[in-house]
C-alpha cells in the first residue's frame, strides 16, 4: 500500500543524497538519533502532559535540566539544586513527548533511506503505543484550548506534525490491523481534537493549529480540511496577510515568535509540497526569512525584543519545538536561492556540521560560499525598530536598536522607546526577552519596564502605546546616524504623558536625548541597563537614595545616589569578547533637582547582573542627555542651553575632538534640530 497523502518529493531529495559527501553529516546525526532513540526508556505516557514554561529555575530563571531516566528530579543548572514535584513533574513530559515524536519522524525517514527494521520497529512502537492511549487521555484544565498528550491545543499541533510523516514513512510496511490502529486512534482523533480548537483569530497559536490539520488531512486525503485551513479566514494565507506587517516581521514583534510562527507556515507548506496550492509561492514567506535578518546583531543574535527567547540567533537555536536557525535557511535557501539565506548558511558551518534533517530533506544541493549584503540600518516602520550600526568601541561593528512601535498583544512588553545596546561582540545593554512564563520573576522584572532601557514613571511600567519614528539616518556615509521617535500614553500615571528618544550615533559613541512632558509633575526615571563593572565612581556629592517599594525595584542591587545638578560620570569596563575590557564613560548632562541612581540589574538569566544607572528627576517636563563614550581617552563635557533645552556637547573619542550643539546657528561641528 502506498504512503499516506504527503508529497513525496522530500524523501526523494533525501533517496538521492544518501551517498552524497555534502550531506554525511545530516547522515551521521540521523543515525546519532536514531542509536538515542533505540537506547532511550521515553515511553508515551497516558496522561496529559505540563506547562513548558513552568519548567524553570524559580530562583534563577533558567530551564531545568531534562533527564530521560528520572522523570521526578529536576535539576537547575544555575547552582544543582534538584527541584521535585509539581508543576515540574508534569511539565518534564513536554520535552518527554516532544523528543518521542522527533525520533519517530527521524527513525521513520531513516528506515526509508537504509532499511535497518530496528528503526522501522522502534519507530512503529511510538506511533502505535501513542495511538493506543490517544482517545481516552483527556485533559483535566478548565481552559479554551487544551491537548490530549499535551497541555493545549499548540503543543498538540507542534507534537503531532511529526507523528503524521513518521506514519507516512511507516505506512507501506505496515499491516492493516497497524494502519487500522493509526489511523482509528490516533490521526482522526486528533485531527477531530485539534479542530475543535480552532479560535477565529490572528496568532502564531492559530498558525500551529492550522498547520497540523493541514498535515493532518493532506495524509487522510481530508482535502477540505487541508482548504479550510490555507485557503478560509483564518487560515494560512489570512495569518500571513493579517498577521505579517508591511516590513516582514510579524505582528506580535518578538524575533523567537516570529520564527514560531514561520516554523507554522513552513510546516503547513511542506506539507502541501507540488500542489496547486502550495504555500511557499506566498512572497510573504520569503520576506518573513528576510525581515530578522536586517535587525540581528553583528554576532547573529536576533534582539530579544518583548516575549522573545534570549538565546535566540540566527545561525543557532531560534526558538523552542521549532527548527534551528540554520535548518530555517536550509528550506529558504533550498526554495528561494538568495545569497543572504547562503550567507547565513555559510556562517552557521564555520562553526558546526552541516547536518539538519531539513538539510537533507530540503535544503539546496550545496552551500554557496555567498557574500551577505551589507548589515542593514533600517527603520523597520511598520514594526517600529529603528536601526543604527556604529563600531561600538572603535573598530569593532555595533549596533543601536530603538524601540517605538506597536505593542505586540499578549507578548509585548510595556517599553516604548528602549534602547538596545551592542558592542565588543557582547550584547552589552539589549532587550532580555523572557525565561519561562511559569515563574514570578518573569512578571515581575523581564517584562516590566523597568528590566529596559526607557522611561519609567512613579515606578510603574507603561501601559500599552503605540509610538511613532520622526526621523532615522544610517551611520554609514553620513555624518552621524539618527534614530529619533515619540510615544504617547494615555492612562495611569502616563496618562497624557508625552516622551521622545532621540539616539544620536558616531563610530565609538552615542549621544541619548530623552524629553517627557506630563500634565502635572511626575516622578521619572530614565534607566539604562549595561553590562560591566563599575571603574570609577561619580565624583559629584552623594545623596540619599530612595527607590520605589515595588517587587520590581526589589531586583535591584545595592544602590546609592548623587547629585545630578551639575551632571555625573560614571566609568565602567565593559566585556569585549576575546579581548581586555574596554572602558565606557557614561556621561549625563546637568539635570537640575535631579539624581544619578546606580546600581545592579538581573541580566538573563537572573544570576547574571548588569550595571544600572538611573536618571530620578521629578518634574512636569525635562530633558535627559547622556553620552556613551567608549575608551580609555574618551570624555565628555557638557555646555548648558541658556533656553533650556538640552545642553552642548564636546566628545573625545578615539583620537578626534567632536562638538554638538541642539540649537540652530549655534558653533558646532554636529548641529540637530529639535523642533521642525
Amino acid at each position: 500500500m502506498p504512503a499516506l497523502g504527503l508529497p513525496p518529493q522530500p524523501l526523494q531529495r533525501a533517496l538521492a543524497r544518501t551517498s552524497d559527501p555534502a550531506f554525511a553529516a545530516a547522515l551521521r546525526a540521523l543515525r546519532q538519533d536514531a542509536s538515542a532513540a533505540l537506547a532511550s526508556p521515553l515511553r508515551p505516557a497516558a496522561r496529559n502532559g505540563g506547562y513548558y514554561h513552568a519548567y524553570f529555575c524559580p530562583d534563577h530563571a533558567a530551564e531545568l535540566i531534562f533527564t530521560e531516566e528520572d522523570p521526578t528530579r529536576h535539576a537547575c543548572p544555575i547552582d544543582g539544586k534538584v527541584w521535585s514535584g509539581q508543576p515540574f513533574d508534569d511539565s518534564w513530559l513536554w520535552t518527554a513527548n516532544r523528543r518521542l515524536a522527533q525520533r519517530a519522524y527521524r527513525l521513520a525517514l531513516l528506515w526509508r533511506l537504509e532499511g535497518d527494521r530496528a528503526h522501522w520497529a522502534k519507530a512503529r512502537a511510538i506511533v502505535t503505543d501513542y495511538a493506543a492511549i490517544y482517545p481516552d487521555v483527556h485533559s483535566q484544565r478548565d481552559a479554551p484550548s487544551v491537548g490530549k498528550i499535551t497541555f493545549s491545543a499548540l503543543d498538540e499541533s507542534v507534537w503531532v506534525i511529526p507523528v503524521v510523516w513518521a506514519c507516512h514513512w511507516l505506512w507501506p510496511d505496515l499491516d492493516d490491523a497497524d494502519r487500522a490502529l493509526l489511523r482509528g486512534r490516533l490521526l482522526e482523533p486528533a485531527a477531530a481534537h485539534v479542530e475543535s480548537q480552532r479560535t477565529p483569530r490572528i496568532h502564531n497559536y492559530e498558525n500551529w493549529l492550522n498547520a497540523a490539520l493541514g498535515t493532518l488531512g493532506t495524509a487522510l486525503g481530508d482535502e477540505a480540511l487541508a482548504a479550510r485551513v490555507t485557503h478560509e479566514t483564518y487560515g494560512l494565507g489570512d495569518q500571513l496577510a493579517r498577521g505579517v506587517l508591511a516590513d516582514g516581521h510579524w505582528y506580535e514583534g518578538a524575533s523567537s515568535y516570529h520564527y514560531y510562527t514561520l516554523g507554522a507556515a513552513l510546516a503547513l507548506a511542506q506539507a502541501r509540497e507540488g500542489m496547486a496550492d502550495e504555500p511557499r509561492a506566498n512572497p510573504i514567506m520569503r520576506q518573513m526569512f528576510e525581515a530578522p535578518l536586517r535587525i540581528a546583531f553583528p554576532d547573529d543574535h536576533v534582539p530579544a525584543i518583548n516575549d522573545c527567547w534570549y538565546h535566540s540567533r540566527v545561525t543557532d537555536e531560534v526558538g523552542h519545538g521549532i527548527p534551528t536557525g540554520p535548518a530555517f535557511y536550509e528550506i529558504a535557501a533550498g526554495w528561494y536561492g538568495a545569497p543572504e539565506f547562503h550567507a547565513v548558511l555559510a556562517r552557521a558551518y564555520r562553526a558546526a556540521p552541516r547536518d539538519s534533517v531539513e538539510a537533507l530533506l530540503y535544503g539546496p544541493d550545496a552551500v554557496a560560499d555567498a557574500q551577505p549584503p551589507p548589515l542593514a540600518e533600517a527603520n523597520e516602520a511598520a514594526s517600529g525598530f529603528a536601526v543604527l550600526r556604529p563600531d561600538l568601541p572603535a573598530g569593532w561593528p555595533g549596533e543601536l536598536l530603538l524601540k517605538y512601535g506597536p505593542h505586540g498583544g499578549g507578548h509585548g512588553h510595556a517599553d516604548k522607546l528602549a534602547l538596545s545596546v551592542f558592542g565588543g561582540g557582547e550584547r552589552w545593554g539589549a532587550d532580555l526577552g523572557t525565561p519561562g512564563y511559569g515563574i514570578p520573576i518573569n512578571d515581575s522584572w523581564y517584562r516590566h519596564t523597568l528590566s529596559h532601557s526607557t522611561v519609567v514613571l512613579e515606578g510603574e511600567p507603561q501601559p500599552p502605546a503605540s509610538g511613532e519614528a520622526l526621523r532615522h539616518r544610517p551611520v554609514a556615509g553620513t555624518p552621524f546616524g539618527i534614530a529619533d521617535a515619540q510615544v504617547v500614553w494615555e492612562q495611569g500615571p502616563y496618562a497624557a504623558v508625552y516622551a521622545r528618544r532621540v539616539v544620536l550615533a558616531r563610530n565609538g559613541y552615542f549621544v541619548v536625548l530623552t524629553r517627557v512632558e506630563a500634565p502635572v509633575p511626575r516622578r521619572a526615571h530614565v534607566v539604562f541597563h549595561h553590562a560591566g563593572q563599575v571603574a570609577a565612581w561619580p565624583q559629584s556629592e552623594e545623596t540619599a537614595c530612595e527607590l520605589p517599594d515595588n517587587e520590581s525595584y526589589a531586583h535591584l542591587g545595592p544602590s546609592r545616589a548623587w547629585s545630578a545638578a551639575a551632571g555625573a560620570d560614571v566609568r565602567l569596563r565593559a566585556p569585549v569578547r576575546g579581548s581586555p575590557p574596554t572602558e565606557l564613560l557614561i556621561s549625563t548632562a546637568p539635570l537640575p533637582g535631579g539624581s544619578m541612581i546606580l546600581t545592579h540589574s538581573p541580566g538573563n538569566p537572573a544570576s547574571d547582573r548588569r550595571a544600572a544607572l538611573i536618571q530620578d528627576v521629578t518634574a512636569e517636563a525635562f530633558w535627559s542627555a547622556a553620552a556613551f563614550v567608549y575608551g580609555a581617552e574618551g570624555s565628555a563635557a557638557w555646555t548648558p542651553d541658556p533656553a533650556g533645552g538640552p545642553p552642548g556637547l564636546v566628545v573625545c573619542c578615539a583620537g578626534r575632538q567632536e562638538v554638538w550643539a541642539f540649537a540652530a546657528g549655534a558653533a558646532a561641528e554636529f548641529l540637530y534640530p529639535l523642533d521642525g
